[in-house]
């Protein structure tokens, strides 16, 4: 549907109009509502003509490109506008100023073309022109349509059409991402020589919303309008590579960025107005007419002139939205278009001109200061640990820089275009610049209260950004896009100093006179991946590499795995050392007094260094203490590490082993059926099966559990839910060990805790319950029992793993929770046999996941007749 008018009209008319005509009610007549719906309205008021309510009677023009209409008699088509014009006056408001009074049809060209008489010789269409062309008033569609006719006689030539369809295509296709669409219409505003483009979106939750950006660049006169905008694949940038006012360099060559308008919305009016013109033009283009096997050109947008609602510049109102926008798509096209703009020059400019620069403001419905669009984004490269600069000179030699103020470090050298050869120049490079902040996020580095916010900001907006002629080019530099291949370095660890994307806010420069070299894709997302772009990625990669080489030198950190020239600066010997050092100078300051038998002032500084002495002994003694202290973290974490790794293996064990149920199942039924007719062979079947059904439920419940570990969110964890898994999965071990495993008591029926990962308490249950099989086994009774009681404590619910084992005695009740202690056998070559065997870590790791959550793990007087109960209290689920 389209809306045209050349009068003065008021809003509420012409909403009503549109209303009329996109709902004309099929059930009143089908083919009234094709030729409507097929069609767009202009608007012409009757002089001085009104009824006996004052209104003003109206005539409408619907022009249409229904196939149906040429079927019906004039008669039958008089039927179709009687029963516009009743619907319409029926919708429009009663207090309006307007009443709609004639309704006249008209086809548009392709109808015209459809009527024209194949047998008409070339004489009789070229008659019909030139009568056309006579008339006063022209029909400038018929004069197309029938111009189109005539060149068809031509016996000596053939012409390209273009079919309507081309502008979806373009629309649809070429573009792909909304942000990428609206970024193509905010470029014409900077194309304008606009300092502030406002982007509004209106009623944009729903399909059928509004999207009005606006630009107070130069506007466009009519010849602009006409050859320019209107105009598929305009030469202009090509021509005019430079705005007028500013000289910018034209953000793009291919004139299709108008056409992702159509990608957006059904209904596109334009608005454009000059400093120097009285009135405005205004355009309104219908896409839904852009249909296949209709030309081109004989599709008419009417341009109008309207009073001016600024003083120069143009808005685009894009109307009947394809989809909705929702607040998240909003934030996400937001950050997009803040990042569409180079954030600062790396190269010196040869535009002399001086350019206020250029601003994109987002709004929610209207443009207001409480309706603005705001993103968290803020400066952050004060906190890099690093500044990288590098280019390319013209003659193919590429350099970079280094300079950390934390480190005070600064460092320069040379690139070449060989891993090896630091002097080979680049071929297809020369004029690029970067600069990139490096970071590194250790506390140690950067404030504690930044650190958590710099990195989420890294984790969403980390990376290298390329731009072209100052222009952001997609994707590079979003999440997930490796494009220099720095997260899979990271992942190989050869080269062990942090160098993933989250660890770089990067700008690349590609300047217009590099720009001809790295083109863009037709869908404009990426560049032409050829020699060009390879040798690029290259050189940024190597570049970046030698920076954090550089810097992981100079923190004394090791920087690649097979290193062989690197030594670990141990802080721990440069604070003995300083220590060793003053004890030494106190105590040949206090020898030097003994011997010179100081007077009374030599006596009160003895006191003073016999005091300080001291307190150098006692930090000595406090010196070696943190030292042993500090080695036990040191075994915990190494123990740490290698059950983490460990526990990678389990995991890709369990889930390779998976593929061998099949086999399993199938060689246990054909035993069955085969060999099962014995007692004593069904009976190790049984057992064989047994065992399996064992194995499979062990195995599901490590995958699910790992698998789990991938998911990040915290839930709130149903207890008798955990535990009840959890007993269904050891059964049949603590069966092969001849543990009864008793029916849990809850003593409440909800059992929720506070927000904890899932598999914490698999870890918690498990090792309590590795910890139970073997004081059992050491007991040596016939009382196997383990009993699992939970409920609620105050504010907490508490969970105690009671067993008949060999007790805890009261001198190791407090020990048993620290690293390495165990009362088990070490682990050996046959540990998968092993019942005893243990690495005193298990305890130590339950204690760890309570207590992260606040809660506490104690050993407490033991359950009725049990010998050992532990208990953990955590906190409920409010």
């Amino acid at each position: 549907m389209s809306f045209n008018y050349s009068i003065p009209n008021e809003n509420a008319l012409k909403e009503a109009l549109l209303v009329a005509f996109d709902s004309f009610p099929v059930e009143k007549n089908e083919w009234a509502h094709d030729v409507l719906s097929n069609g767009f309205i202009e608007l012409e008021g009757t002089q001085n003509k009104y009824d006996d309510e004052g209104h003003l009677l109206l005539k409408v023009k619907v022009r249409t490109y229904s196939k149906i209409l040429k079927n019906y008699e004039p008669d039958e088509q008089e039927e179709i506008a009687d029963a516009f014009i009743e619907e319409i006056n029926e919708i429009l408001p009663k207090d309006s100023a307007y009443r709609v009074k004639y309704v006249n049809i008209v086809p548009c060209i392709d109808e015209i073309m459809n009527n024209t008489n194949e047998s008409d010789s070339e004489d009789s269409v070229r008659n019909q022109l030139v009568n056309e062309l006579g008339k006063e008033n022209v029909d400038y569609n018929k004069v197309i349509a029938l111009s189109n006719k005539l060149s068809t006689f031509d016996q000596n030539n053939v012409r390209f059409s273009v079919d309507a369809g081309i502008v979806n295509r373009l629309g649809v296709e070429l573009v792909g991402k909304r942000e990428t669409a609206v970024a193509e219409l905010i470029k014409n505003g900077y194309d304008a020589d606009a300092t502030e483009v406002n982007v509004v979106f209106k009623d944009t939750s729903n399909v059928g919303g509004t999207l009005i950006i606006s630009d107070n660049g130069e506007g466009m006169d009519r010849e602009q309008l006409q050859n320019g905008f209107m105009r598929l694949s305009s030469a202009d940038k090509i021509h005019h590579p430079h705005s007028n006012k500013y000289q910018r360099v034209r953000a793009g060559q291919k004139g299709i960025g108008r056409f992702a308008a159509q990608m957006i919305g059904k209904r596109l009016i334009i608005t454009t107005q000059k400093d120097n013109a009285d009135k405005a033009l205004q355009v309104e283009i219908n896409w839904e007419v852009f249909s296949p096997d209709k030309d081109l050109n004989t599709i008419e947008s009417r341009i109008l002139e309207v009073p001016k609602i600024k003083d120069q510049g143009t808005t685009l109102e894009i109307l009947d939205l394809r989809n909705p926008w929702s607040d998240s798509i909003i934030n996400k096209i937001y950050n997009s278009i803040s990042s569409l703009l180079q954030p600062f020059p790396l190269s010196k400019s040869e535009d002399k001109s001086v350019d206020p620069g250029f601003k994109v403001n987002f709004y929610k419905d209207k443009v207001s200061e409480g309706n603005k669009i705001h993103t968290e984004l803020s400066n952050i490269y004060q906190y890099a640990l690093a500044e990288i600069d590098t280019y390319v000179d013209d003659e193919g030699q590429g350099h970079w820089s280094i300079i950390s103020k934390q480190l005070g470090f600064h460092d320069e050298g040379f690139v070449g275009k060989e891993k090896d050869n630091e002097n080979k120049p680049f071929e297809y490079v020369k004029g690029i610049h970067a600069k990139i902040y490096y970071y590194i996020y250790e506390s140690s580095l950067i404030p504690g209260k930044l650190l958590k916010y710099i990195r989420g900001i890294a984790d969403e907006n980390g990376g290298v950004r390329l731009y072209r002629k100052g222009f952001r080019v997609l994707p590079y530099g979003e999440k997930g896009n490796d494009w220099l291949g720095l997260d899979e370095s990271a992942n190989k660890r050869t080269i062990l100093v942090p160098h993933h994307n989250i660890s770089f806010f990067g700008v690349v420069e590609i300047g217009e006179r590099q720009a001809p070299i790295f083109e863009e894709t037709s869908s404009r997302e990426g560049l032409i991946e050829n020699d060009a772009f390879h040798e690029l990625t290259d050189y940024l990669y190597r570049t970046i590499i030698i920076a954090v080489l550089r810097i992981s030198s100079e923190r004394g950190r090791k920087g690649t795995a097979g290193q062989k020239d690197w030594s670990k600066r141990n802080s721990t010997v440069n604070v003995d050392k300083a220590i060793n050092d003053l004890n030494d100078i106190i105590q040949n300051i206090l020898n030097q007094n003994s011997e010179a038998n100081s007077s009374n002032n030599g006596t009160g500084n003895a006191v003073f260094y016999e005091k300080a002495k001291g307190v150098i002994e006692n930090l000595i003694k406090a010196r070696n203490e943190e030292k042993q202290d500090v080695q036990n973290l040191v075994d915990e974490n190494n123990m740490l590490r290698i059950l983490a790794g460990t526990g990678l293996v389990i995991g890709e064990f369990v889930h390779e082993i998976k593929r061998f149920y099949p086999g399993f199942s199938s060689a246990i039924t054909f035993f069955r059926n085969h060999y099962g007719k014995e007692a004593e062979t069904n009976e190790r079947i049984n057992q064989l099966e047994s065992l399996f059904k064992s194995f499979t439920s062990y195995t599901s419940y490590f995958d699910k559990t790992i698998s789990r570990n991938v998911d990040r969110e915290l839930e709130n964890i149903n207890i008798r839910q955990a535990v009840n898994s959890f007993i269904d999965t050891i059964k049949k071990d603590a069966e092969r060990a001849h543990i009864d495993i008793k029916d849990p008591i809850y003593e409440k029926l909800i059992l929720h805790t506070i927000p904890m990962h899932p598999s914490e308490w698999a870890s918690i249950l498990f090792n309590l319950y590795t910890n139970a099989k073997k004081a059992i086994n050491k007991a040596k009774t016939e009382d196997k029992r383990i009993l699992i009681r939970c409920g609620i404590d105050d504010d907490n619910i508490f969970v105690e793993f009671s067993d008949t084992g060999i007790g805890i005695p009261d001198e190791n009740k407090e020990r048993i929770f620290d690293a390495f202690f165990t009362t088990s056998e070490p682990v050996k070559d046959n540990f998968v046999t092993d019942d005893n065997a243990g690495t005193g870590l298990g305890l130590k790791i339950v204690k760890d996941i309570v207590e992260s959550h606040g809660g506490s793990i104690s050993v407490v007087r033991p359950y009725q007749d049990y010998k050992t109960t532990f208990r953990i209290l955590i906190p409920k689920q409010q």
